[in-house]
């Protein structure tokens, strides 16, 4: 009796094993693994039904995510219920307790669970409601994008699929082609290439894309190779919802590329136009001669990129192009506005940019009378002259022969920005990133419209949405560099700008820009360096040359900023434009004034003065009317002076009436009122400046449009927030891991 009960004692206590071996085996006589089994089944069927179901119906994002999130879940629930119940022949009834596991194995195994569902949780929550918060704010930021329009486009560069990766140039010649063709159509609108290019590779869902580019449709395409024939593919896909609207496949002998490329683009164009509702037309033919046009379009491809190495490439491929056809209007015409760039982006003047680019527009006009490339050319020519009247109506007659003509709308732009006209400004570039949402250089300048009006935040915002997506620009980066620095962010504006240095360490722009962030900092020393590096070779680029004599200026050395100038204006000669002249009697006017030779400095300051424009507004007007009214006062012509000053008043008031909110603008407007006697309101004004962000220490040291305001304690004490703030700046740009070229 004593061992039979001692053997059933034994047996109604769990057998001693391994805590991994009894949690098995107690999950097993549970029946736990078998029903988490049948819910992970249970759960992959109801993903796949998911899957194929959101779409057709439309579903809204977040009821994926909701049920994705709701199925982890419930693996814990589902593993409880499995522990504590079981299915019998008698209907559900709780699990006998006794079983493999002590009763402090079950709690360390609970206890576990527990904090695994708790931690599984907390990811989650920590996750999306950080996604949300995301979402939330790009939803409260400005949207730049437009409502696309009916009608719309946008052609994806072809994929080259071939085995060798040997038909690149096939596959973007259809690109280029059908780009072509299409934007001949009336009542189509083509997104411009500088913007569907961005999408060479597919890293996005199409219906993202078409968001991107603002259109409706999207073509996309591949090239590939078998032994000596082609097969291209073509496919136009609804942005909306992502179904394909048309699809064909073309197979071709792989004799002649060229003809290929104009046989397929015309067929593809053609089925395309048919697919659109109101749209009849046929689109038009290509050029004559294949090579030149090819040559042609490769040198636009380095032509956007705005570096000097591209603009010279580029001219390499145009001039190309004229030796096959000598009579290619638009290749005379990209000659010249290369050129023309040349002289903000290389190293030649402007005014010789001019003299060269002027009987390359004449001939293009000459072979093709209403040639938009050659009117754009044109107008560009006669803005870089400041010919502002003339180059506007060469600008709209451009953009009347082809209003996809993208280069027309840029430099209309900067020409009315050159006039004050803000708000038409921002009109014309509106309506081209309608057509080429992506365009850097449309980005740029619509970035630089909204911080003249005092919206800098908003093109800020702008300016990084663009540099996510294309991190390398330093189109985009120096432009966010200056914006920063004129609004005060001393560090962040240097560090995008050592970014872009650093990108391109030779390019007269990105020298430039470092520069002015080493002047904004007081390291007058560290911008001279830069910048005569930059002139050893670029002995002719504007920019330049202009920082350098700021720089010299600033780190007080008026004699060699004197000589410098004088060396400058020899070297051009005597026939120059009214621009170069006025430029420079305004820089002799403003040194004459410094060292007290206040006869020389009115005789400058006149020439300069009188050269103005009065029916714009322009800051660098402003800067000669004042200086000369200080020069003229000095002198004891209280009247001319006074003239003067009611001159520059009124280009204020000219530019704020048309949205001008800077830093600088309140800061000449405290130059105005310290040179009326009312120092109080000139304070006022050199108050707002800084709270705006004015931080040029230099300028408020020498600029003797000051001196009535000069040892007043207001102007010491912001003389002395201003000092502070650029030597915090510079301390702290000093200590920052950047290698120092």
């Amino acid at each position: 009796m004593e061992i039979e009960s001692q053997q059933q004692a034994q047996e109604s206590e769990p057998t001693r094993q391994s805590f991994l071996s009894a949690v098995v085996g107690e999950l097993s006589r549970r029946k736990v693994l078998r029903t988490m089994g049948a819910y992970a089944i249970g759960v992959f069927a109801i993903l796949q039904l998911l899957d194929a179901a959101a779409e057709p119906l439309r579903l809204p994002e977040w009821v994926a995510t909701f049920v994705v999130v709701t199925l982890i879940l419930g693996f814990p629930v589902v593993f409880l219920l499995a522990w504590q119940f079981e299915i019998t022949r008698d209907g559900v009834r709780r699990t006998r307790a006794a079983g493999l596991l002590t009763r402090g194995q079950t709690s360390v195994l609970f206890s576990f669970m527990m904090i695994a569902t708790a931690a599984l949780g907390y990811g989650f929550f920590e996750y999306y409601s950080d996604q949300f918060e995301q979402e939330e704010l790009v939803q409260a930021q400005p949207q730049r994008l437009f409502s696309a329009p009916e009608n719309s486009i946008a052609v994806l560069p072809f994929a080259d699929m071939s085995a060798d990766d040997s038909q690149a140039h096939l596959a973007d010649g259809i690109t280029e082609e059908l780009l072509n063709l299409l934007a001949q159509v009336d009542g189509l609108h083509v997104a411009a290439r500088t913007s569907s290019f961005a999408f060479r590779e597919p890293q996005k869902d199409i219906r993202e894309v078409g968001q991107l580019l603002n259109v409706r449709t999207v073509l996309e395409g591949s090239v590939r190779t078998s032994g000596n024939r082609v097969r291209l593919t073509a496919q136009l896909i609804n942005v909306e919802d992502g179904f394909h609207i048309w699809s064909q496949t073309y197979d071709r002998e792989m004799a002649d590329l060229f003809a290929i490329q104009d046989e397929v683009a015309s067929q593809i164009a053609t089925a395309l136009v048919d697919s659109f509702e109101g749209i009849t037309s046929t689109p038009g033919g290509r050029a004559d001669n294949l090579a030149a046009a090819e040559a042609y379009r490769t040198g636009r491809l380095m032509w956007w990129r705005r570096t000097p190495e591209d603009l010279q490439r580029a001219a390499e491929r145009f001039a190309e192009a004229l030796q096959h056809d000598p009579t290619y209007a638009p290749a005379y015409a990209a000659l010249a506005d290369t050129w023309l760039l040349l002289s903000l982006y290389g190293n030649i003047s402007e005014w010789e940019a001019v003299e060269k680019a002027n009987p390359l527009i004449d001939k293009a006009l000459k072979m093709d009378p209403i040639s938009a490339e050659a009117f754009a050319a044109l107008g560009l020519a006669r803005s870089n002259l400041e010919q502002h009247d003339a180059a506007e109506s060469a600008l709209r007659h451009a953009i009347e022969l082809n209003e996809d003509y993208i280069p027309a709308h840029l430099w209309l732009s900067t020409t009315l920005d050159s006039q004050g006209r803000y708000a038409e400004q921002q009109q014309v570039l509106e309506k081209a990133m309608e057509l080429d949402p992506l365009n850097e250089l449309l980005v740029v300048n619509y970035a630089s419209n909204l911080s003249t009006r005092g919206q800098w935040e908003r093109g800020r915002e702008i300016l990084q949405e663009l540099i996510a997506f294309r991190p390398d620009s330093t189109i985009l980066l120096r432009t966010l560099a200056g914006h920063e620095l004129q609004h005060g962010n001393l560090v962040d504006g240097f560090r995008v700008a050592y970014q872009s240095y650093a990108l391109q360490p030779d390019d007269p722009s990105d020298i430039n820009t470092l520069a002015q962030a080493w002047m904004s900092l007081g390291a007058y020393e560290e911008a001279g360096e830069l910048l005569l590096a930059g002139l050893e070779k670029n002995p002719n680029n504007g920019k330049l040359q202009t920082m350098y004599w700021q720089a010299l200026l600033a780190n007080g050395r008026p004699e060699e900023a004197k000589s410098l100038v004088q060396d400058w204006r020899r070297q051009m000669g005597e026939d120059v434009p009214e621009f170069v002249e006025r430029n420079f009697a305004a820089q002799m006017g403003l040194l004459s004034l410094r060292e007290g030779d206040f006869t020389a400095a009115t005789e400058y300051l006149s020439v300069a003065a009188q050269a103005a424009d009065p029916g714009k507004y322009d800051g660098f007007q402003v800067l000669i009317q004042t200086l000369a009214a200080a020069a003229f006062r000095s002198e004891g012509d209280s009247s001319e002076a006074d003239r003067l000053l009611e001159d520059a008043r009124r280009n204020l008031r000219r530019g704020r009436v048309n949205g001008v909110d800077t830093p600088d603008i309140n800061y000449d407007e405290a130059v105005i009122m310290a040179m009326s006697d009312d120092p109080e309101a000139a304070l006022v004004k050199l108050q707002e400046a800084y709270d705006a962000g004015f931080r040029q220490t230099w300028l408020l040291k020498i600029d003797p449009r000051l001196d009535p305001v000069r040892e007043s304690p207001g102007f010491v004490e912001i003389q002395a927030m201003v000092d502070n703030a650029v030597n915090s700046a510079l301390q702290e740009v000093r200590g920052l891991n950047l290698v120092m070229l």
